[in-house]
């Protein structure tokens, strides 16, 4: 694999510059700083250091690649999950957000979960996207994602999913 922080979770200021600058991909699970997983955590670590906790946006905005998952049985296994975590820094309820400011886009979340997940284990040239010569891997949702509230991803269902060209579940 490359070179990689896993569980990038609490870094320093001047950390944030060095993951793009050494091409260390910042692998990090969203759903890890929702306030209702995060509480222990943030006790322990002190809000001093809470700007610094999972810091999704500043490391994009760097230039840094992000690797997304779930780290299951920590979290939940659902994409849709994950990226409302990404989008929200939320609890499910939407009641409380925490580090709001380090949220990212639904286009930087997507592409974290998948091309920064296979960039980051050397499988880039065939995973990770949709293009010739690629292995098929996808989902296709209920609904067009780009075109949701974050909440109104919690509600959507995955009507298809192709593993290596091949169809491996179907809904509709």
């Amino acid at each position: 694999t490359r070179h990689q922080v896993v569980h990038a979770e609490c870094t320093g200021e001047r950390d944030l510059d060095r993951f793009a600058g050494l091409g260390v991909v910042a692998c990090m699970q969203p759903r890890h700083c929702a306030p209702e997983i995060v509480q222990q955590w943030r006790e322990n670590v002190g809000e001093q250091r809470w700007r610094y906790a999972w810091p999704m946006r500043s490391l994009a905005d760097r230039g840094a690649t992000l690797a997304f998952s779930s780290d299951w049985n920590v979290a939940e296994m659902d994409p849709l999950v994950g990226l409302y975590t990404a989008l929200t820094r939320a609890d499910l309820d939407g009641a409380r957000s925490w580090v709001p400011e380090e949220c990212v886009d639904l286009a930087t979340a997507l592409r974290a979960y998948t091309w920064g997940s296979a960039y980051s284990v050397y499988a880039e040239e065939d995973r990770g996207d949709l293009r010739v010569g690629s292995y098929a891997d996808l989902a296709v949702f209920s609904a067009d994602l780009f075109a949701m509230e974050p909440r109104e991803l919690l509600e959507a269902q995955v009507d298809l999913t192709m593993v290596g060209g091949q169809i491996v579940h179907r809904t509709m």
